[in-house]
């Protein structure tokens, strides 16, 4: 099998915490051959042929990890799997690049479906499930934000939509004057959304990366923030703790999983604090390697498996 990985640039993928590496070497260890790119080569060719100016990519346990091959043109038809696993922003590039992606032929097998990636935003899609997600207000307009937050009684979460890794994240309270300033600052004096949601206090125990795919989840790890921080995210330094599913927790992954696959979602990770969704990523969710170190699992090879199965299926092999 010829995998693309469309990543970020491979030197600032951290080679102990990123999932695409241990998908990478994966399938590299399976013998199949890999591919990578950045989201800026995908373009379409003369006659209207979607193609990408990747690097013949050698993958290791080594150090270095990676060895890459000089760049040539290739016709996305060439590859029997594309991953799109850059991370966010989501912006207009990210947009344009997954209708680039629709172009490619029904037999390859693209991951997760670039419609869905449309469809899915990782800080709305939670809303079409309101009775298992905190309340939240998406808007950019200051007054309703600090009202909002009133309304909780003085206390909420905000953060960008298009954010990820913790970035922009905000615990905001009543006795915090610079409350405004920061809600100025992060709304562009009202020019961008800001998803606010109520603080959870359960979060101070961990905030729960759960691996879906195709819909079932496959493993979980508990991100507890570092002292001084409200933010669990492991780019924000959060710690990881082993995790067992809760009753709970899969009551949220059936009520979700249908709606993912319905979207051609095969691979996410939600975030759960307490009893409540708070996210559901599906650009490149993360988690994977804090799960295998946790729990002496190797979750790559159950996801490599789903995709073969997954691309025999869609050629009726």
């Amino acid at each position: 099998m010829r995998h693309l990985f469309i990543v970020d640039p491979l030197p600032q993928l951290l080679v102990n915490k990123d999932t695409s590496v241990v998908i990478m070497r994966e399938a590299s260890q399976r013998g199949h051959e890999v591919f990578t790119a950045q989201v800026e080569y995908l373009d379409v060719g003369e006659g209207g042929r979607p193609r990408v100016r990747m690097h013949p990519t050698q993958v290791r346990d080594a150090d270095p990890w990676f060895e890459t091959s000089p760049s040539q043109y290739a016709h996305l038809q060439d590859f029997d799997v594309i991953w799109m696993r850059t991370d966010p922003p989501y912006d207009m590039n990210y947009f344009y690049a997954t209708h680039l992606l629709d172009l490619a032929p029904a037999s390859t097998l693209v991951l997760n479906d670039p419609k869905g990636l449309r469809e899915v935003g990782e800080k709305l899609f939670v809303l079409h499930f309101p009775d298992i997600c905190p309340d939240t207000l998406i808007s950019r307009q200051i007054d309703e934000l600090l009202a909002f937050r009133d309304k909780l009684g003085g206390e909420m979460v905000i953060k960008p939509l298009g954010g990820c890794g913790g970035v922009g994240v905000f615990h905001l309270t009543s006795e915090d004057r610079n409350v405004r300033a920061i809600l100025e600052m992060a709304t562009r004096d009202g020019a961008e959304y800001q998803v606010a949601q109520r603080y959870i206090p359960e979060v101070r125990n961990g905030d729960k990366r759960i691996i879906l795919l195709d819909g079932e989840p496959i493993g979980a790890v508990l991100r507890v923030p570092a002292g001084g921080e409200s933010r669990a995210n492991f780019h924000a330094g959060g710690r990881a703790l082993r995790a067992e599913l809760t009753p709970r927790d899969r009551e949220i992954c059936a009520r979700i999983g249908p709606a993912l696959r319905e979207h051609g979602i095969f691979f996410a990770g939600i975030d759960v604090i307490g009893d409540w969704l708070t996210e559901i990523n599906v650009t490149s969710p993360t988690g994977v390697q804090e799960i295998n170190a946790l729990d002496g699992v190797r979750l790559e090879a159950q996801i490599l498996d789903g995709v073969e199965k997954k691309l025999r299926d869609k050629r009726g092999e």
